[in-house]
């Protein structure tokens, strides 16, 4: 069947070319964005929140069988998210988003990818250094009826990763209909990374995982003391239609509604004092300034490429979309709960359009039996776990952190409307080719007067500076998403990791992570030790070439 003979929303808008409709100042509009807005009389309302709060959902843990293999399927669901109206949506393996998929490094996984959707789709590994045939982009989409087998490898240090669909011009749709889910990759068996000879650069494969002893003083219990936290806001009307991009926002999709794993007003109650809070902004186009309504400090210890050198307390915490952060939180007594409030957007036009003055209650915690302390007298809490962070008895260091290498290729891209470096998305053009393990530097320049933030595929890198400023300690370890504060400059010092095991010679891509603005064509393809002209033969060959 063709992924467009039906259509399930009135924002599927594939009929007319998207960058025919209107070109103003380098901002683009497409018909795909604006058919939610024009076809629905109804208004944004705000989902009511009870006074005792939701249940937070804890995704299923989906983890590969003996043989490495486990099945995901994007399928049509419903929810309730206002009382007694039924919302259509899409999840993987399930109504509304998907499950929490847990590999391990080294360990090859076969992902059976079932598309049960009447739109062609795609799953990317977001974050994960995977060989182009894996990556997940729009050039080998999976069609309605189709299953798919990929087969990789993950080889980099522990992180907190995610996936969601990329296929061409219609990512924002799909993932705001609910397909994301979060990956957790662990290193359960040790694993010896590679190493380089001569003059080849490391990359994040051949970076080293944290020892035993600290993965194991980290809380790590699925769902007990490890808590996965996908943040999302939402536009919906009174009669349960999910809504697109706000016609007046330059950034895309800013909902009233703010969720966490699904759940409006989420409460999680533990009867345990020390929780890992996995955190990702699953959000089309809003930032949030995390931070605790007490003023107590979030311990962070990871971001978006694994743990920290070493933890860092703050307190509060930007997230731009695609951006994760793993912080440690104790829970009182009395409860916590997290807020999102002044994310750090640097200067822009009008702080209010892009949400920087908007308020949201993300997550409250609470404990079960609370009271209790540390009646056991030796630095355990009622629930069996640590009384504090401090009773963690973390080491100074978390993680060896590879010494930045400043050097190689020099790399400039400017971001400005909906095009970087003043060209659009082009299937049938390759924008730069890369070789693995050798240094590159890019320096991302946001040119406008609004937010942008910046995404590399198969990659993990390391901010040099910001404006010409080090960057801070929270954003000193590995990244694969940046947020570029308007009328800024970041330097980021990359270098990719070798395929062996990929023939098919398809491209990467590097974007806005800003759903709308990719969908609109803010994104570019780039090669490693792929050719131009290979590259272009492979695109032919898929039929995703124009």
């Amino acid at each position: 069947m063709s992924a467009h003979l039906r259509s399930p929303s009135p924002d599927r808008g594939r009929t007319l070319d998207r960058r025919g409709l209107l070109r103003a100042s380098g901002a683009l509009l497409s018909i795909g964005v604006l058919a939610p807005v024009l076809a629905s009389c109804s208004t944004e309302t705000e989902v009511p929140v009870d006074a005792s709060g939701s249940p937070l959902p804890i995704p299923p843990l989906l983890e590969p069988d003996a043989d490495g293999r486990f099945e995901l399927t994007a399928a049509r669901g419903t929810m309730e998210f206002l009382p007694g109206v039924t919302t259509d949506t899409w999840g993987y393996n399930g109504d509304y988003l998907g499950p929490t998929i847990r590999m391990q490094r080294g360990r090859t996984i076969e992902a059976v990818i079932t598309n049960d959707t009447d739109e062609e789709t795609t799953v990317h590994w977001h974050g994960m250094l995977v060989p182009a045939h894996a990556d997940g982009g729009p050039h080998e989409p999976v069609m309605p009826g189709e299953t798919r087998t990929v087969t990789f490898t993950p080889d980099q240090p522990p992180a907190t990763l995610w996936y969601h669909p990329h296929p061409h011009e219609i990512t924002a749709q799909q993932v705001r209909r609910g397909l994301a889910g979060m990956v957790i990759l662990d290193d359960a068996d040790g694993h010896t990374p590679g190493t380089v000879s001569g003059d080849a650069v490391p990359s994040p494969a051949e970076a080293p995982s944290p020892s035993a002893e600290v993965l194991a003083a980290l809380p790590h219990e699925y769902g007990v003391d490890d808590i996965p936290v996908v943040i999302q806001d939402m536009r919906i009307t009174e009669d349960g239609e999910m809504l697109g991009h706000n016609f007046n926002s330059e950034v895309g999709l800013l909902g009233k509604t703010v969720m966490a794993n699904g759940a409006v007003g989420a409460v999680h109650t533990t009867d345990r004092r020390v929780l890992r809070l996995r955190l990702l902004n699953g959000s089309q186009a809003r930032s949030y300034g995390l931070r605790l309504d007490s003023g107590a400090p979030l311990t962070l210890i990871g971001t978006d490429g694994g743990l920290l050198e070493a933890p860092v307390e703050v307190e509060s915490l930007s997230l731009s979309p695609a951006e994760r952060a793993e912080v440690l939180v104790e829970v009182p007594d009395d409860g916590v709960t997290l807020v999102s409030a002044q994310p750090e957007l640097g200067n822009v036009a009008d702080y209010e359009a892009v949400g920087g003055e908007d308020e949201f209650t993300i997550l409250r915690l609470e404990r079960s039996g609370a009271g209790g302390g540390d009646a056991s007298g030796d630095g355990e809490d009622s629930g069996g776990g640590p009384a504090s962070i401090d009773a963690l008895s973390l080491p100074a260091t978390l993680v060896d952190m590879p010494d930045v290498v400043e050097g190689g290729q020099q790399r400039q891209f400017n971001l400005r409307g909906r095009q970087i470096n003043g060209k659009s998305m082009d299937m049938g053009r390759i924008d730069l080719e890369s070789e693995s393990h050798r240094p590159e530097i890019w320096q991302v320049s946001n040119l406008d007067s609004s937010p942008h933030n910046f995404h590399i595929h198969n990659a993990q890198f390391r901010i040099l500076d910001i404006g010409g400023q080090a960057p801070p300690p929270e954003l000193a370890g590995w990244k694969d998403t940046v947020y570029t504060p308007p009328q800024r400059d970041i330097r980021i010092a990359v270098a990719f990791p070798s395929h062996d095991d990929d023939d098919s010679h398809l491209p990467y891509m590097f974007h806005c992570h800003l759903m709308l603005h990719e969908d609109d064509g803010m994104m570019g393809h780039f090669t490693v030790d792929v050719t131009t002209q290979e590259a272009l033969d492979a695109l032919k060959s898929t039929g995703h070439d124009h």
